[in-house]
């Protein structure tokens, strides 16, 4: 059985290149564009990993984070680099934070970890 990743980003062009390339690797893929649509969608896909942007509009990535399930590994995909926030993102239970552009190398190597 595929393995399942919800993956969360505003913006379209970060999510279809994530989609597409964790769909080559073999993962089911579901996308959220906002942080609403992530609570609700990881409620309904019940994945074993969420790639999560953390600034979105309206619900950001932390407060993604206090909706859902803490069994549900999460990474944090940012272009903010700001210490303080990385701090707050990983007190709220982040597994991992990866710098925007996206590497996805890094990705596949920070996704072994938590998905087996």
């Amino acid at each position: 059985m595929k393995k399942k990743i919800l993956v969360v980003d505003d913006s379209s062009s970060n999510v279809l290149l994530l989609q597409n390339f964790l769909e080559d690797e073999g993962f089911d893929i579901q996308v959220a564009n906002s942080g609403r649509e992530a609570i609700k969608k990881a409620q309904d896909f019940m994945p074993d990993l969420i790639l999560l942007d953390l600034m979105m509009p309206g619900i950001n990535g932390i407060d993604v984070m206090h909706s859902i399930s803490k069994d549900i590994p999460v990474i944090m995909i940012s272009a903010n680099k700001d210490p303080q926030l990385v701090a707050e993102a990983k007190a709220n239970g982040i597994k991992s934070y990866i710098q925007k552009p996206i590497d996805f190398d890094e990705i596949l190597n920070e996704i072994a970890i938590y998905i087996k």
